[in-house]
Protein backbone atom coordinates (compact mmCIF):
# COMPACT_ATOMS: atom_id res chain seq x y z
CA UNK A 1 0.00 0.00 0.00
CA UNK A 2 2.83 2.09 0.52
CA UNK A 3 4.66 2.18 -2.70
CA UNK A 4 1.23 2.40 -4.45
CA UNK A 5 0.96 5.80 -2.17
CA UNK A 6 4.50 6.89 -3.12
CA UNK A 7 3.27 5.74 -6.94
CA UNK A 8 0.25 7.88 -6.70
CA UNK A 9 1.95 10.66 -5.51
CA UNK A 10 4.47 10.84 -8.20
CA UNK A 11 2.17 10.35 -10.59
CA UNK A 12 -0.26 13.02 -9.94
CA UNK A 13 1.40 16.14 -8.82
CA UNK A 14 -0.21 19.71 -9.83
CA UNK A 15 2.19 20.28 -12.39
CA UNK A 16 1.76 16.85 -14.34
CA UNK A 17 -2.05 16.98 -13.80
CA UNK A 18 -2.14 20.51 -15.66
CA UNK A 19 0.20 19.41 -18.60
CA UNK A 20 -2.37 16.27 -18.95
CA UNK A 21 -5.28 18.11 -18.92
CA UNK A 22 -4.38 21.21 -21.31
CA UNK A 23 -3.00 17.97 -23.39
CA UNK A 24 -6.47 16.51 -23.50
CA UNK A 25 -7.85 19.42 -24.03
CA UNK A 26 -6.05 20.58 -27.18
CA UNK A 27 -6.68 17.08 -28.70
CA UNK A 28 -10.40 17.74 -27.83
CA UNK A 29 -10.30 21.04 -30.18
CA UNK A 30 -8.36 19.15 -32.98
CA UNK A 31 -12.15 17.80 -34.49
CA UNK A 32 -13.50 21.00 -33.93
CA UNK A 33 -11.45 22.91 -35.81
CA UNK A 34 -10.73 20.11 -38.38
CA UNK A 35 -14.75 19.71 -39.43
CA UNK A 36 -14.32 23.56 -39.64
CA UNK A 37 -12.64 23.24 -43.11
CA UNK A 38 -16.34 22.59 -44.35
CA UNK A 39 -18.00 25.87 -42.78
CA UNK A 40 -19.67 27.79 -44.69
CA UNK A 41 -21.71 31.69 -44.47
CA UNK A 42 -25.40 31.39 -43.42
CA UNK A 43 -28.06 33.86 -43.37
CA UNK A 44 -26.77 36.63 -41.56
CA UNK A 45 -23.72 36.44 -42.61
CA UNK A 46 -24.65 37.15 -46.35
CA UNK A 47 -27.03 39.74 -45.49
CA UNK A 48 -25.39 41.68 -42.60
CA UNK A 49 -22.09 41.21 -44.23
CA UNK A 50 -22.81 42.56 -48.02
CA UNK A 51 -21.85 46.26 -47.83
CA UNK A 52 -18.21 44.61 -46.71
CA UNK A 53 -18.39 42.09 -49.60
CA UNK A 54 -19.44 45.14 -52.48
CA UNK A 55 -16.56 47.15 -51.07
CA UNK A 56 -13.88 44.31 -51.40
CA UNK A 57 -14.83 43.40 -54.45
CA UNK A 58 -15.00 46.46 -56.16
CA UNK A 59 -11.84 48.20 -54.72
CA UNK A 60 -9.86 45.18 -52.94
CA UNK A 61 -9.35 47.68 -50.48
CA UNK A 62 -9.37 46.57 -46.85
CA UNK A 63 -9.93 50.21 -45.07
CA UNK A 64 -12.56 50.76 -47.97
CA UNK A 65 -14.34 47.05 -46.84
CA UNK A 66 -13.72 48.12 -43.30
CA UNK A 67 -15.47 51.39 -43.74
CA UNK A 68 -18.10 49.97 -45.36
CA UNK A 69 -18.82 47.66 -42.35
CA UNK A 70 -18.51 50.67 -40.23
CA UNK A 71 -21.23 52.45 -42.22
CA UNK A 72 -23.08 49.70 -42.17
CA UNK A 73 -22.90 48.93 -38.02
CA UNK A 74 -24.14 53.09 -37.79
CA UNK A 75 -27.45 51.98 -39.91
CA UNK A 76 -28.12 49.29 -37.79
CA UNK A 77 -27.74 51.59 -34.44
CA UNK A 78 -29.80 53.89 -35.92
CA UNK A 79 -32.52 51.66 -37.26
CA UNK A 80 -32.46 48.58 -35.60
CA UNK A 81 -30.03 46.92 -32.97
CA UNK A 82 -27.81 48.99 -30.50
CA UNK A 83 -25.26 46.85 -29.76
CA UNK A 84 -22.77 48.67 -31.81
CA UNK A 85 -19.95 46.83 -31.35
CA UNK A 86 -21.70 43.88 -32.80
CA UNK A 87 -22.95 45.44 -35.21
CA UNK A 88 -19.58 45.99 -37.14
CA UNK A 89 -18.07 43.04 -36.02
CA UNK A 90 -21.47 40.90 -37.85
CA UNK A 91 -20.87 43.56 -40.77
CA UNK A 92 -17.63 42.66 -41.61
CA UNK A 93 -17.24 38.38 -41.93
CA UNK A 94 -14.30 36.85 -43.03
CA UNK A 95 -16.58 35.70 -45.39
CA UNK A 96 -17.17 39.22 -46.73
CA UNK A 97 -13.57 38.89 -48.20
CA UNK A 98 -13.77 35.12 -49.65
CA UNK A 99 -16.20 32.52 -48.55
CA UNK A 100 -13.18 30.40 -47.75
CA UNK A 101 -12.59 32.42 -44.61
CA UNK A 102 -15.36 30.98 -42.94
CA UNK A 103 -12.97 28.26 -41.96
CA UNK A 104 -11.63 30.98 -39.54
CA UNK A 105 -14.82 31.41 -37.63
CA UNK A 106 -14.31 28.37 -35.05
CA UNK A 107 -10.82 28.95 -35.09
CA UNK A 108 -11.87 32.40 -33.91
CA UNK A 109 -14.39 31.57 -31.59
CA UNK A 110 -12.71 28.69 -29.34
CA UNK A 111 -9.65 30.73 -29.26
CA UNK A 112 -10.79 33.84 -27.95
CA UNK A 113 -13.11 32.26 -25.22
CA UNK A 114 -10.02 29.71 -24.32
CA UNK A 115 -7.73 32.40 -23.96
CA UNK A 116 -10.38 34.65 -21.85
CA UNK A 117 -10.93 32.18 -19.92
CA UNK A 118 -6.83 31.26 -18.91
CA UNK A 119 -6.01 35.17 -18.74
CA UNK A 120 -9.07 36.08 -16.12
CA UNK A 121 -8.83 32.73 -14.45
CA UNK A 122 -4.96 33.02 -13.57
CA UNK A 123 -5.71 36.80 -12.65
CA UNK A 124 -8.43 35.67 -10.00
CA UNK A 125 -6.40 32.66 -8.97
CA UNK A 126 -2.59 33.74 -8.88
CA UNK A 127 -3.06 37.13 -8.51
CA UNK A 128 -5.40 37.77 -6.51
CA UNK A 129 -5.49 34.54 -4.32
CA UNK A 130 -1.86 34.02 -4.28
CA UNK A 131 -2.88 29.96 -5.23
CA UNK A 132 -0.71 27.68 -7.72
CA UNK A 133 -0.52 27.97 -11.44
CA UNK A 134 -0.72 24.66 -11.98
CA UNK A 135 -3.49 24.07 -9.80
CA UNK A 136 -5.10 27.09 -11.41
CA UNK A 137 -4.20 25.37 -15.15
CA UNK A 138 -6.02 22.38 -13.53
CA UNK A 139 -9.46 24.07 -12.86
CA UNK A 140 -9.23 26.63 -16.58
CA UNK A 141 -8.56 23.29 -18.27
CA UNK A 142 -11.23 21.51 -16.60
CA UNK A 143 -13.98 24.10 -17.20
CA UNK A 144 -13.46 25.01 -20.73
CA UNK A 145 -13.09 21.01 -21.46
CA UNK A 146 -16.59 21.18 -20.07
CA UNK A 147 -17.79 24.34 -21.49
CA UNK A 148 -16.86 23.47 -25.03
CA UNK A 149 -17.48 19.91 -25.69
CA UNK A 150 -21.26 19.88 -23.73
CA UNK A 151 -22.01 23.61 -25.19
CA UNK A 152 -25.76 23.70 -25.98
CA UNK A 153 -26.17 25.75 -29.32
CA UNK A 154 -22.77 24.25 -30.86
CA UNK A 155 -23.38 26.16 -34.71
CA UNK A 156 -24.02 28.96 -33.21
CA UNK A 157 -21.81 29.05 -30.21
CA UNK A 158 -18.42 27.81 -32.51
CA UNK A 159 -19.46 27.69 -36.42
CA UNK A 160 -22.35 30.40 -37.80
CA UNK A 161 -20.21 33.98 -37.41
CA UNK A 162 -23.08 36.37 -36.91
CA UNK A 163 -24.05 34.52 -33.61
CA UNK A 164 -20.88 33.27 -32.92
CA UNK A 165 -19.30 36.72 -32.82
CA UNK A 166 -22.18 38.82 -31.42
CA UNK A 167 -22.24 36.26 -28.28
CA UNK A 168 -19.40 34.52 -27.31
CA UNK A 169 -16.93 36.53 -28.89
CA UNK A 170 -18.29 39.52 -26.78
CA UNK A 171 -18.40 36.86 -23.76
CA UNK A 172 -14.11 36.62 -24.25
CA UNK A 173 -13.84 40.34 -24.80
CA UNK A 174 -15.61 40.93 -21.24
CA UNK A 175 -13.32 38.11 -19.58
CA UNK A 176 -10.11 40.09 -20.86
CA UNK A 177 -11.49 43.60 -19.30
CA UNK A 178 -12.19 41.83 -16.17
CA UNK A 179 -8.92 40.24 -15.76
CA UNK A 180 -7.50 43.86 -17.13
CA UNK A 181 -9.43 45.97 -14.40
CA UNK A 182 -8.29 43.96 -11.48
CA UNK A 183 -4.56 43.82 -12.62
CA UNK A 184 -4.94 47.58 -12.97
CA UNK A 185 -6.03 47.84 -9.40
CA UNK A 186 -3.67 45.02 -7.90
CA UNK A 187 -0.84 47.16 -9.98
CA UNK A 188 -1.95 50.01 -8.08
CA UNK A 189 -3.08 51.93 -11.74
CA UNK A 190 0.15 53.80 -12.35
CA UNK A 191 2.52 50.63 -12.77
CA UNK A 192 1.32 49.30 -15.84
CA UNK A 193 -0.84 52.23 -17.56
CA UNK A 194 -1.90 50.26 -20.71
CA UNK A 195 -3.51 48.04 -18.62
CA UNK A 196 -5.93 51.36 -17.94
CA UNK A 197 -5.53 51.99 -21.60
CA UNK A 198 -6.31 48.65 -22.59
CA UNK A 199 -9.28 48.20 -20.27
CA UNK A 200 -10.81 51.39 -21.03
CA UNK A 201 -10.55 50.50 -24.68
CA UNK A 202 -12.54 47.13 -24.20
CA UNK A 203 -14.68 48.34 -21.64
CA UNK A 204 -16.34 50.80 -24.21
CA UNK A 205 -16.49 48.12 -26.63
CA UNK A 206 -18.03 45.62 -24.53
CA UNK A 207 -20.41 48.46 -23.38
CA UNK A 208 -21.71 48.32 -27.25
CA UNK A 209 -21.54 44.89 -27.15
CA UNK A 210 -24.51 42.19 -26.86
CA UNK A 211 -26.94 43.43 -24.12
CA UNK A 212 -26.71 40.19 -22.15
CA UNK A 213 -22.95 40.48 -21.67
CA UNK A 214 -23.61 44.29 -21.44
CA UNK A 215 -25.94 43.75 -18.44
CA UNK A 216 -23.45 41.67 -16.59
CA UNK A 217 -20.52 43.67 -17.08
CA UNK A 218 -22.92 47.02 -15.62
CA UNK A 219 -24.28 45.07 -12.83
CA UNK A 220 -20.71 43.93 -11.41
CA UNK A 221 -18.97 46.85 -11.90
CA UNK A 222 -21.77 48.86 -9.46
CA UNK A 223 -21.70 45.82 -7.33
CA UNK A 224 -17.91 46.10 -7.09
CA UNK A 225 -18.44 50.08 -6.84
CA UNK A 226 -20.76 49.50 -3.65
CA UNK A 227 -17.96 47.30 -1.89
CA UNK A 228 -15.29 49.78 -2.82
CA UNK A 229 -17.20 52.79 -1.11
CA UNK A 230 -18.66 50.37 1.95
CA UNK A 231 -15.15 49.55 2.52
CA UNK A 232 -13.97 53.12 2.18
CA UNK A 233 -11.27 52.06 -0.21
CA UNK A 234 -12.49 53.94 -3.01
CA UNK A 235 -10.07 56.75 -2.86
CA UNK A 236 -7.02 54.04 -3.19
CA UNK A 237 -9.06 52.56 -6.29
CA UNK A 238 -10.10 55.59 -8.50
CA UNK A 239 -8.08 55.39 -10.64
CA UNK A 240 -10.59 52.43 -11.74
CA UNK A 241 -13.18 54.78 -12.51
CA UNK A 242 -11.56 55.80 -16.02
CA UNK A 243 -12.70 52.29 -17.73
CA UNK A 244 -15.43 52.01 -15.74
CA UNK A 245 -16.59 55.11 -17.46
CA UNK A 246 -15.65 54.25 -20.79
CA UNK A 247 -17.65 51.16 -20.49
CA UNK A 248 -20.82 52.66 -19.32
CA UNK A 249 -20.39 54.84 -21.96
CA UNK A 250 -20.28 52.89 -24.47
CA UNK A 251 -23.52 50.69 -22.47
CA UNK A 252 -25.78 53.88 -22.58
CA UNK A 253 -24.85 54.34 -26.52
CA UNK A 254 -26.03 50.69 -26.65
CA UNK A 255 -28.95 50.69 -24.73
CA UNK A 256 -30.18 54.49 -25.85
CA UNK A 257 -29.80 53.24 -29.40
CA UNK A 258 -32.55 54.51 -31.51
CA UNK A 259 -32.52 51.39 -33.31
CA UNK A 260 -33.50 49.35 -30.01
CA UNK A 261 -37.00 51.17 -30.33
CA UNK A 262 -37.56 50.37 -34.15
CA UNK A 263 -36.83 47.03 -33.07
CA UNK A 264 -39.34 46.32 -30.31
CA UNK A 265 -42.03 47.91 -32.09
CA UNK A 266 -42.43 44.39 -33.70
CA UNK A 267 -41.59 42.26 -30.73
CA UNK A 268 -43.24 41.17 -28.11
CA UNK A 269 -41.36 41.26 -25.01
CA UNK A 270 -41.97 41.03 -21.06
CA UNK A 271 -42.52 43.76 -19.00
CA UNK A 272 -39.38 44.22 -16.85
CA UNK A 273 -40.53 42.79 -13.53
CA UNK A 274 -41.82 40.31 -15.62
CA UNK A 275 -38.88 39.34 -17.52
CA UNK A 276 -36.57 39.34 -14.47
CA UNK A 277 -38.93 37.53 -12.11
CA UNK A 278 -38.96 34.59 -15.58
CA UNK A 279 -35.27 34.95 -15.85
CA UNK A 280 -34.65 33.55 -12.08
CA UNK A 281 -37.23 30.49 -12.63
CA UNK A 282 -34.88 29.96 -15.91
CA UNK A 283 -31.99 29.83 -14.14
CA UNK A 284 -32.88 27.31 -12.35
CA UNK A 285 -35.00 25.05 -14.99
CA UNK A 286 -31.88 25.70 -17.72
CA UNK A 287 -28.99 25.26 -15.02
CA UNK A 288 -30.41 23.12 -12.52
CA UNK A 289 -32.54 20.27 -15.16
CA UNK A 290 -31.00 20.76 -18.91
CA UNK A 291 -27.35 22.05 -18.51
CA UNK A 292 -25.94 19.83 -15.66
CA UNK A 293 -25.63 16.48 -16.54
CA UNK A 294 -23.20 14.06 -15.29
CA UNK A 295 -20.38 15.78 -16.98
CA UNK A 296 -21.17 19.09 -15.25
CA UNK A 297 -20.93 16.93 -12.02
CA UNK A 298 -17.85 15.47 -12.28
CA UNK A 299 -16.47 18.86 -13.03
CA UNK A 300 -18.07 19.82 -9.79
CA UNK A 301 -16.40 16.90 -7.89
CA UNK A 302 -13.16 17.03 -9.56
CA UNK A 303 -12.74 21.25 -8.88
CA UNK A 304 -13.77 20.72 -5.14
CA UNK A 305 -10.10 18.81 -4.10
CA UNK A 306 -8.19 21.01 -6.31
CA UNK A 307 -9.75 24.60 -5.01
CA UNK A 308 -9.39 23.12 -1.40
CA UNK A 309 -5.72 22.81 -1.86
CA UNK A 310 -5.34 26.17 -3.40
CA UNK A 311 -7.44 27.80 -0.57
CA UNK A 312 -4.13 26.51 1.81
CA UNK A 313 -1.68 29.15 0.54
CA UNK A 314 -4.06 31.77 1.05
CA UNK A 315 -5.27 34.15 3.95
CA UNK A 316 -8.76 34.71 2.55
CA UNK A 317 -11.70 34.16 5.05
CA UNK A 318 -14.16 33.18 2.80
CA UNK A 319 -16.80 34.07 5.24
CA UNK A 320 -19.72 34.30 3.17
CA UNK A 321 -20.56 31.22 0.98
CA UNK A 322 -24.02 31.38 1.01
CA UNK A 323 -23.75 34.93 -0.30
CA UNK A 324 -21.12 34.49 -3.00
CA UNK A 325 -23.61 31.20 -4.53
CA UNK A 326 -26.73 33.86 -4.33
CA UNK A 327 -24.91 36.38 -6.20
CA UNK A 328 -24.03 33.82 -8.77
CA UNK A 329 -27.45 32.49 -9.25
CA UNK A 330 -28.31 36.66 -9.57
CA UNK A 331 -26.11 36.89 -12.43
CA UNK A 332 -26.80 33.88 -14.24
CA UNK A 333 -30.31 34.53 -14.30
CA UNK A 334 -29.42 38.48 -15.17
CA UNK A 335 -27.77 37.10 -18.53
CA UNK A 336 -31.44 36.17 -19.13
CA UNK A 337 -33.49 39.28 -18.84
CA UNK A 338 -32.49 41.17 -22.06
CA UNK A 339 -33.84 38.40 -24.40
CA UNK A 340 -36.71 37.84 -22.34
CA UNK A 341 -37.60 42.03 -22.17
CA UNK A 342 -36.75 41.91 -25.64
CA UNK A 343 -38.18 39.43 -27.10
CA UNK A 344 -40.07 36.83 -24.68
CA UNK A 345 -38.22 33.92 -24.79
CA UNK A 346 -34.54 32.15 -25.21
CA UNK A 347 -35.02 29.86 -27.84
CA UNK A 348 -32.33 31.04 -29.46
CA UNK A 349 -29.36 28.49 -29.59
CA UNK A 350 -27.06 31.65 -29.54
CA UNK A 351 -28.40 32.82 -26.31
CA UNK A 352 -28.21 29.57 -24.27
CA UNK A 353 -24.75 29.04 -25.52
CA UNK A 354 -23.72 32.70 -24.20
CA UNK A 355 -25.41 31.73 -21.28
CA UNK A 356 -24.38 28.07 -21.03
CA UNK A 357 -20.91 29.91 -21.12
CA UNK A 358 -21.41 32.01 -18.19
CA UNK A 359 -22.86 29.59 -16.13
CA UNK A 360 -19.77 27.35 -16.13
CA UNK A 361 -17.40 30.22 -15.40
CA UNK A 362 -19.62 31.66 -12.35
CA UNK A 363 -20.47 27.48 -11.35
CA UNK A 364 -16.53 26.94 -11.24
CA UNK A 365 -16.17 30.45 -8.80
CA UNK A 366 -18.72 29.44 -6.64
CA UNK A 367 -17.44 26.02 -6.34
CA UNK A 368 -13.78 27.62 -5.44
CA UNK A 369 -15.80 29.83 -2.66
CA UNK A 370 -16.98 27.27 -1.12
CA UNK A 371 -14.10 25.19 -1.16
CA UNK A 372 -12.09 27.87 0.15
CA UNK A 373 -14.66 28.06 2.93
CA UNK A 374 -14.44 24.49 3.80
CA UNK A 375 -11.02 24.92 3.81
CA UNK A 376 -10.79 27.45 6.40
CA UNK A 377 -13.59 25.78 9.23
CA UNK A 378 -11.51 22.57 8.51
CA UNK A 379 -8.14 24.70 9.83
CA UNK A 380 -9.95 25.62 12.24
CA UNK A 381 -11.02 22.53 13.73
CA UNK A 382 -7.65 21.22 13.76
CA UNK A 383 -5.16 21.38 17.21
CA UNK A 384 -2.68 23.79 16.27
CA UNK A 385 0.08 21.67 16.92
CA UNK A 386 -1.27 19.77 14.13
CA UNK A 387 -1.28 22.45 11.57
CA UNK A 388 0.08 21.21 8.32
CA UNK A 389 2.61 23.34 6.69
CA UNK A 390 0.74 24.66 3.76
CA UNK A 391 1.76 23.11 0.37
CA UNK A 392 0.40 23.06 -2.49
CA UNK A 393 0.61 19.85 -2.86
CA UNK A 394 -2.84 17.31 -3.20
CA UNK A 395 -2.54 15.17 -0.07
CA UNK A 396 -3.90 11.52 -1.17
CA UNK A 397 -7.24 11.62 -0.89
CA UNK A 398 -7.36 14.57 -3.37
CA UNK A 399 -4.85 11.99 -5.42
CA UNK A 400 -7.91 9.63 -5.15
CA UNK A 401 -10.60 11.66 -5.56
CA UNK A 402 -9.01 13.05 -9.05
CA UNK A 403 -7.82 10.06 -10.22
CA UNK A 404 -11.26 8.79 -9.44
CA UNK A 405 -13.03 11.53 -11.81
CA UNK A 406 -10.46 11.07 -14.29
CA UNK A 407 -11.94 7.17 -14.67
CA UNK A 408 -15.21 7.80 -14.16
CA UNK A 409 -15.06 10.50 -16.91
CA UNK A 410 -13.46 7.74 -19.17
CA UNK A 411 -15.66 5.16 -18.71
CA UNK A 412 -18.86 7.21 -18.70
CA UNK A 413 -17.98 9.33 -21.75
CA UNK A 414 -17.18 5.89 -23.41
CA UNK A 415 -20.60 4.65 -22.50
CA UNK A 416 -22.09 7.67 -23.39
CA UNK A 417 -21.08 7.61 -26.86
CA UNK A 418 -22.46 4.39 -27.92
CA UNK A 419 -26.00 5.79 -28.13
CA UNK A 420 -25.31 9.21 -28.12
CA UNK A 421 -22.70 9.90 -30.85
CA UNK A 422 -23.06 13.65 -30.80
CA UNK A 423 -23.37 14.18 -27.15
CA UNK A 424 -19.66 15.58 -27.35
CA UNK A 425 -18.75 18.22 -29.37
CA UNK A 426 -15.75 16.46 -30.19
CA UNK A 427 -17.46 13.09 -31.01
CA UNK A 428 -20.00 14.92 -33.09
CA UNK A 429 -17.28 16.58 -35.50
CA UNK A 430 -15.82 13.14 -36.04
CA UNK A 431 -19.21 11.41 -36.64
CA UNK A 432 -19.77 14.04 -39.39
CA UNK A 433 -16.18 13.16 -40.58
CA UNK A 434 -16.40 9.90 -40.40
CA UNK A 435 -19.90 9.41 -41.87
CA UNK A 436 -18.87 11.60 -45.24
CA UNK A 437 -21.60 14.41 -43.74
CA UNK A 438 -19.41 17.11 -43.50
CA UNK A 439 -17.49 16.84 -46.35
CA UNK A 440 -21.11 16.10 -48.98
CA UNK A 441 -22.30 19.37 -47.12
CA UNK A 442 -19.10 21.27 -47.91
CA UNK A 443 -18.85 20.39 -51.47
CA UNK A 444 -22.68 20.86 -51.98
CA UNK A 445 -22.29 24.31 -51.11
CA UNK A 446 -19.24 24.73 -53.17
CA UNK A 447 -20.74 23.49 -56.14
CA UNK A 448 -23.68 26.10 -55.14
CA UNK A 449 -21.16 28.96 -55.21
CA UNK A 450 -19.91 27.97 -58.58
CA UNK A 451 -23.69 28.56 -60.05
CA UNK A 452 -23.92 32.11 -58.17
CA UNK A 453 -20.40 33.32 -59.94
CA UNK A 454 -21.36 31.76 -63.05
CA UNK A 455 -23.08 34.93 -64.97
CA UNK A 456 -26.56 33.16 -64.45
CA UNK A 457 -28.98 35.58 -63.16
CA UNK A 458 -31.52 33.24 -62.44
CA UNK A 459 -30.43 30.51 -59.97
CA UNK A 460 -31.85 27.18 -58.89
CA UNK A 461 -29.62 25.03 -56.58
CA UNK A 462 -30.54 21.08 -55.01
CA UNK A 463 -31.13 20.85 -51.75
CA UNK A 464 -27.94 20.49 -49.15
CA UNK A 465 -27.28 16.32 -49.19
CA UNK A 466 -26.50 16.41 -45.41
CA UNK A 467 -26.98 18.84 -42.25
CA UNK A 468 -24.14 18.15 -39.81
CA UNK A 469 -24.56 19.01 -36.31
CA UNK A 470 -21.58 21.55 -35.84
CA UNK A 471 -22.06 23.53 -39.47
CA UNK A 472 -25.84 23.81 -40.81
CA UNK A 473 -27.35 26.17 -39.70
CA UNK A 474 -29.92 27.36 -42.19
CA UNK A 475 -30.35 27.12 -45.74
CA UNK A 476 -32.12 28.98 -48.54
CA UNK A 477 -35.67 28.30 -49.26
CA UNK A 478 -38.02 27.12 -52.54
CA UNK A 479 -39.45 30.36 -52.18
CA UNK A 480 -36.91 33.26 -53.64
CA UNK A 481 -38.80 35.87 -51.73
CA UNK A 482 -37.39 34.54 -48.55
CA UNK A 483 -35.47 36.82 -46.80
CA UNK A 484 -32.48 34.25 -47.07
CA UNK A 485 -32.32 34.11 -50.68
CA UNK A 486 -32.63 37.95 -51.21
CA UNK A 487 -29.54 37.60 -49.22
CA UNK A 488 -27.57 35.95 -51.63
CA UNK A 489 -29.19 37.79 -54.46
CA UNK A 490 -28.02 40.61 -53.01
CA UNK A 491 -24.36 39.55 -52.19
CA UNK A 492 -24.00 37.79 -55.53
CA UNK A 493 -25.56 40.22 -58.12
CA UNK A 494 -28.58 37.81 -59.00
CA UNK A 495 -31.95 38.11 -59.81
CA UNK A 496 -33.65 34.99 -57.71
CA UNK A 497 -32.07 31.88 -56.47
CA UNK A 498 -34.18 28.68 -55.19
CA UNK A 499 -34.01 25.54 -53.65
CA UNK A 500 -35.67 22.87 -55.92
CA UNK A 501 -36.22 18.99 -55.83
CA UNK A 502 -33.71 16.91 -57.53
CA UNK A 503 -35.68 15.12 -60.73
CA UNK A 504 -35.89 11.79 -59.58
CA UNK A 505 -37.75 12.49 -56.44
CA UNK A 506 -40.09 14.88 -58.19
CA UNK A 507 -41.19 12.81 -60.90
CA UNK A 508 -41.79 10.13 -57.71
Amino acid sequence: MKKWKERLQKLITPRILANFLTIVYVISLIPLLWIGWYNYPSADDYTIGNECHQAWITSHNLLTALWAGGVRAVEDWRGWMGYFTSNFLMAVPPSSFAERLSVLTPWIMLGMLSLSAVYFLRVILVRVFGGDKYICRCITMLMLLVTVQCMVGRVEAFYWYSGAVNYIFIHSMSLFFYGLVVSAALDGGGKRRWELGLASFLGFLVGGGNQMTALNVAVLLLTAVIFLVYLKKWRRYRFLGIPMLFFYAGFLLNVAAPGNWVRAEGASGMNPVKAILVSFYYCLSYCMSEWSGWPVAVMVIALLPLFFTMAGKTSFSFKYPAAVVLFGYCIVSAMMTPPLFAVGNIEAERLQALTFAMYMLVLTLCVGYVAGWLRKKWEALRPAGQQEKQEQQFSASARWCLLGCIAFFSFAGTLTLVPEPHYFAFSSALTDLINGSAEKYGNALEERMVLYRSGEKNVEVKPLPSQPELLYFSDIKPDAEDWENQGICRFYGLESVRVVEEVSERSQ
